[in-house]
């Protein structure tokens, strides 16, 4: 963590050195990223920077962690229960919520991206969020199941796998899409925001539908009757025959 000095910073200076760093860990990978470039965007001195961090790697995991903490405070807010209510239907708020926040968000989450999909990232850090996640994705499936919305057929591990994945990734997707340019206009006007744009709305409302018709209990089967993916795939094959 940043030593005490840099929390006793103005808030500009600290904010601005934050900026940076965001910015040179997001456009380049671990092992590029240069103190001497941070600096001199900054404004400071490269003998300051070693006052306020220990290395690179400490600076590093201080924007690691603002991204879990202002991921936190932004779930806090109106979070449901998902023991009262349907499991998917939870699923759909937190991945929407987590969704939203990484559009929100775009160049601190790019520094998030680049930590799990680079070989010079902390291995240990990554494995710690990596366990925490499927830990809680396990329970929420149990809940799931629990409440008969998950059938019962379906294996833990790889629905909390596919949980996870989904959440973790849809949100870089989008934002690879957004920056190809060959949907999305460049500006909105107005209230409008990328989570409103009508091909953010299908991309989220498609992968819901997949997600819950994968995994979820055929409702027209008769109560107590326990109906596999293979018998749900065969009735679909006849509907559309």
């Amino acid at each position: 963590m940043p030593k005490e000095t840099f929390f006793n910073l103005p808030d500009e200076k600290r904010e601005r050195i934050t900026a940076v760093a965001i910015e040179e860990f997001g456009h380049n990978e671990y092992a590029d990223v240069s103190i001497s470039r941070i600096v001199a965007k900054a404004g400071i001195a490269k003998g300051s920077f070693y006052q306020y961090f220990v290395d690179k790697e400490d600076l590093y995991s201080y924007l690691l962690d603002l991204i879990a903490q202002r991921k936190t405070e932004a779930f806090s807010l109106d979070q449901p229960d998902p023991q009262h209510m349907g499991i998917f239907q939870y699923l759909h708020w937190l991945i929407r919520a987590g969704v939203g926040f990484e559009l929100a968000n775009r160049e601190l989450m790019q520094v998030g991206y680049r930590a799990f999909n680079q070989t010079g990232y902390p291995k240990a850090f990554a494995a710690q969020v990596r366990q925490e996640s499927r830990r809680f994705f396990m329970r929420l499936v149990a809940t799931g199941k629990e409440q008969g919305d998950i059938a019962p057929e379906i294996d833990d591990k790889l629905a909390a796998f596919i949980f996870d994945a989904v959440f973790t990734g849809l949100g870089q997707y989008l934002m690879s899409v957004v920056d190809s340019g060959e949907t999305f206009e460049k500006t909105f006007h107005g209230e409008r925001t990328l989570m409103e744009h009508p091909e953010v709305v299908r991309i989220f409302e498609q992968t819901m539908e997949l997600l819950e018709h994968g995994m979820g209990v055929c409702r027209s089967a008769p109560a107590g009757a326990a109906v596999t993916a293979q018998e749900r795939h065969k009735g679909d094959q006849e509907v559309e025959a």
